[in-house]
């Protein structure tokens, strides 16, 4: 190779990096003040900022990918923009994701799908061609939401106390992931159901557990974890809710339908003779009736 065309390149490329050093810089800056303080203005400049240092250096696959989630995060959470939200995660996964991690971006648009099934959100249900490229782009993706999932899973198993944004995080990608796979693959859809229920009491949102356990309950009979979830909801209602009489109905139908069930009819039979006693009361008990 001629040598001045190789220090042409070796020039060339030091600029290039030297360029992308001074984004990184710029958005370190912000993102930090962001952290402090959401002010609009300054969220409206570090989008616009990701999507300029996107167009800049579009060889950054790594940089870029992170780049346009945390654009479509702050679209999401801050701005409120969902359609916007939808497309920059899109991008992210589609011009990144055989060439970098985007396990994120996956995740968000599991959450936002979640919202749109949930009739949540009035801008992206306008949006037809938009619904569809974002349902596209997850079923073709689960990989990265399975990562996504395994990430926050590991994130909570972490810390002695539960962190409750990244619980809510994890209970929100996998309620989305589950709607999105119910009727291809019901087995996973359920058991996703039932993990973000579980986390959703765990973090003091006993109504949101209440309405998932639900679903598996009764629109989703037939699964192998319906019995758990129907008696998960007697406990909430007699636990969490302190409604006596929505947990005898729902003990008394477990019952019904799972009589001779070997895991929780027992617990569920128990659960109906005790109810509505005192802690106290049933420690009395069992200490007299312990044997000597």
């Amino acid at each position: 190779m001629n040598i001045y065309k190789w220090l042409l390149i070796c020039v060339s490329c030091t600029v290039l990096a030297t360029c992308g050093e001074q984004y990184d810089a710029r958005i370190q800056v912000l993102e930090k003040k962001i952290s402090q303080a959401a002010d609009p203005k300054l969220v409206a400049d570090l989008i616009a900022l990701y999507q300029e240092a996107v167009q800049r250096h579009p060889e950054r696959y790594a940089d870029n990918a992170r780049y346009l989630t945390r654009a479509a995060e702050l679209k999401f959470t801050h701005v409120r923009d969902n359609v916007g939200a939808v497309r920059l995660a899109v991008s992210a996964i589609k011009d990144y994701g055989s060439k970098a991690d985007v396990a994120e971006a996956a995740g968000l648009l599991a959450r936002i799908w979640r919202l749109y099934k949930n009739r949540a959100t009035p801008d992206l249900s306008r949006e037809p061609d938009d619904i569809d490229l974002m349902r596209f782009t997850l079923e073709q993706n689960t990989r990265w939401i399975d990562s996504c999932l395994a990430r926050l899973d590991r994130q909570l198993l972490s810390t002695a106390e539960v962190n409750r944004q990244t619980a809510e995080k994890f209970l929100q990608t996998a309620e989305g992931y589950a709607i999105l796979i119910e009727d291809p693959d019901p087995n996973k859809a359920a058991r996703l159901y039932v993990q973000a229920a579980s986390l959703a009491r765990s973090i003091g949102e006993p109504r949101t557990s209440l309405r998932l356990y639900y679903h598996v309950a009764e629109q989703m009979p037939q699964q192998k974890s319906a019995p758990l979830a129907l008696f998960m909801m007697g406990i909430l209602y007699e636990d969490d809710l302190k409604e006596l009489d929505n947990a005898k109905r729902t003990y008394e139908e477990f019952l019904r339908r799972y009589p001779n069930d070997p895991e929780y009819a027992d617990d569920v039979k128990a659960a109906l003779k005790n109810l509505g006693t005192p802690l106290e009361e049933l420690i009395k008990r069992f200490e007299q009736n312990k044997p000597q």
